[in-house]
Order: C-alpha cells, then structure tokens, then sequence
C-alpha cells in the first residue's frame, strides 16, 4: 500500500528544495563580488600610486572616483530596481545618504592622500587596525563592553603598526595621520551602512549611487577651489608621462572603484559586520602582497615582521568576533514573534536566514525546529515529523 505524503510535508520539502537553491546561489554570488573586490580593490590602489607620483592632485583624483562611481552605477541600479529607484525622499536623504557621504569623503580623500606620501604596502598595514577603531567607537558611542581577549588581539595590531612605522624606509608622518584619519572614517561608514540598509530596506546599488553622487557634489566645488587654478596652469609638458598616457589611468582608476564598491556593498549586502571584517582583512593582505611584487617598494626585514604582526591581530579579533557570532546564534530562542500579520520575513532582519524572502506570516508566533517552520495552523497546534525532528505549526 503506497502512502501519499501530507501537504504539509510536500510544502516542507518544496522549501528545503528552494533553500538549497538559495544558499548554492547566495554562496556563489558572495564569492564572486569577493573575487573582485580583491582584484579591483588592488588594482585601484596600484593605479593610485602610479598615477600620485606624476599628477599629484588627491583631491582631484577623489572627485574622479566619485564621478566614475555615480555614472557607472546608474544604469546598473536602473536595470536592478527599475527607473523608479532613483527617487530618494528628503528625510531619507538628510538621515541616511548625506552622513553617509559626508563619512565617504573623508574615507576616500584621506586614504588617496595617505597613498600619495607613503608606499601602498604600508597605508593598507594602517587600514588593517580598522578593528581597533571599531571597538573605540562602540565603546565611546556604545558604551559596549569587550573581552580581555579582544583587547589582546587590538595590542598586537597596534604594536604591529607601531614596528611598521619605526622601520618603514619611505616613513612620511603626513601620510601615517592621512591613513589613520580614512581608517576611523571607513569604521564609522561601514558600521553606519549596514545600519541604513537595514533600517531603511535599502538595496545596495540605491545607496552606494546616493552616496557618491551626494559625494561628488561635496568635493567638486572644493576641488574646483583649491586645485582649479594649479591644474589650469599646471606645466604637462615636463611631467614624466605624457597627457595621453594619464587619461587612461583615470578612466582605470575610475572603473576600479566602481568596481570596487559594488563588489563591496553587494558582499555587505549579503553578510554579517564580522564575516565582512574577516573577508575586508584578507583584502588587505591581497592587496599588500600584491602591490609588494608589483611596485617593488623598499621593505626590511622588521617591516615585515610589523605587517604580520598587525594582521595576526586582525586575524585574532576576526577569530573572537567569528566564536562570539555562533554562540549568540546557539543561544537565539525558537520562536520568531513578528507585530502584524502579512508581515514579511527579511533574511537581513531575522535568525532565520534560511526561509525565503517575502514569504507571508499568516501567524502571529511561528515556532522553529530543526530550520523550518509551518505557517498554515492558525489555532490548533500540530506536530508534523520531519528530518527525525518535529515542527510545531
């Protein structure tokens, strides 16, 4: 005699099916904006200092990527969310886009700046201390708490930093502050965007083309101030590389931070503060490899030695973060309470990542057993088995 499975459990099964999709589609999406964010992030910063020693214009340069960045991103987010996606309200932008902005500008024209007084290498070992940073914000700001096991790891980045700069042969103190100054505003930003994301159900592209155009309009007048008249009448006959030479650098540099920040964003977008602090750290050591073997900047032996010490610290606090994250997911309760009916799950606003988005809570209190929930019961409690577990509807 042949059993015909239950609704219920067909139902269960059809989303097992579906989650699975889901993960195989959001791992491979996630390693692919890694991948180039890696490679993007790095020929960026090679770029950068290519360009610096020949046309030393931070500021400029800055606006270049702002412009690059706000062009390229508006027919992909056009393509993405429809035409309709670049309509922004004005609370929104005053609460969300304009500190944004204000946190990327300062990252941006720093971190150039620091790139064009100190070898790459170097300014990415500083921007590697980006947890030390975190960790003093949340406590100032916060008024959070961490382990002694946190702080641990926070003195080794700083005594790596500190080995660094002692033994750096092209030391620059202006480029050491420059560096120090983007780190802190990376800190405030990155923590500030996952913040509006989610606050505001943001899509990504949204932001980040909110963000570099609102930038944009904050460094092209000062741009215009401070190097308008230098560029105008800059001798280019006795640069080093000729005019025709530099407009593909800026067209390069221009695409590489798009690239970067979609890449960036998009992996945000997908992951938790900690796993983009522990993938944004093996940036750095992409990067740092990669400008040493390609540039060729003088190191020392004590100069490496300080590099690995800052990020093996990194990598510590990353590790802590990572152990802290599964226990408080070990010790989340079963049961998902939501304020309204009709309400949708978001994979960014629940524990349970797993369950599709926009599906419909046709119940008040969904309990959760072994990673799936059943909505259909609305009174009387049912026990379905599934996977040698039950789930209570």
């Amino acid at each position: 005699m042949s059993i015909t499975p239950s609704p219920s459990i067909l139902n269960l099964q059809s989303l097992e099916s579906k989650r699975d999709d889901r993960i195989q589609y959001s791992c491979a999406k996630g390693i692919l904006l890694c991948c180039l964010w890696y490679l993007s992030s790095a020929a960026n910063g090679i770029m950068l200092k290519s360009l610096l020693a020949v046309f030393s214009f931070p500021l400029s340069l800055t606006v270049v990527q702002f412009f690059g960045c706000a062009v390229l991103t508006l027919p992909l987010l056009r393509y993405q969310c429809g035409p309709g996606a670049v309509i922004l309200n004005k609370g929104l932008f005053m609460s969300g886009i304009l500190p944004l902005s204000a946190g990327k500008v300062a990252a941006v024209f720093f971190a150039t700046l620091s790139i064009a007084n100190i070898p790459l290498s170097y300014s990415n070992t500083i921007k590697a201390s980006l947890p030390l940073f975190s960790v003093m914000f949340s406590k100032i700001i916060l008024g959070q708490t961490h382990k002694p096991m946190i702080y641990c790891s926070l003195l080794l980045i700083v005594c790596g930093v500190i080995i660094c700069s002692f033994t750096e042969v092209l030391f620059n103190l202006a480029g050491l502050i420059s560096a120090i100054i983007g780190t802190m505003s990376t800190a405030l930003l990155s923590v500030y965007a996952k913040k509006a994301m989610l606050d505001h159900n943001m899509h990504y592209l949204k932001m980040l083309y909110f963000v570099s155009i609102t930038s944009l309009a904050l460094t092209l007048p000062m741009s215009l101030f401070l190097d308008g008249q230098a560029l105008l009448t800059h001798d280019y006959s006795s640069m080093a590389e000729p005019v025709s030479e530099i407009l593909p650098f800026l067209f390069g540099i221009a695409l590489t931070n798009f690239t970067q920040n979609v890449a960036a964003f998009g992996f945000l977008s997908l992951v938790n503060p900690v796993s983009y602090s522990v993938a944004n750290c093996m940036k750095r050591v992409f990067t740092i490899a990669t400008s040493l073997v390609i540039l060729r900047n003088p190191v020392t032996l004590m100069n490496i030695l300080g590099m690995g010490t800052a990020l093996s610290g990194v990598a510590l606090y990353n590790k802590i973060k990572l152990d802290e994250q599964r226990a408080v997911k070990l010790s989340l309760p079963t049961v998902i309470k939501r304020p309204r009916d009709n309400e949708y799950l978001n994979p960014l606003y629940t524990s349970a990542s797993h369950l599709p988005p926009n599906m419909p809570l046709k119940s008040r209190t969904a309990y959760v057993i072994n990673g799936y929930a059943d909505y259909h019961a609305r009174t009387s409690p049912r026990v379905v088995p599934h996977n040698g577990g039950v789930i209570l509807g």
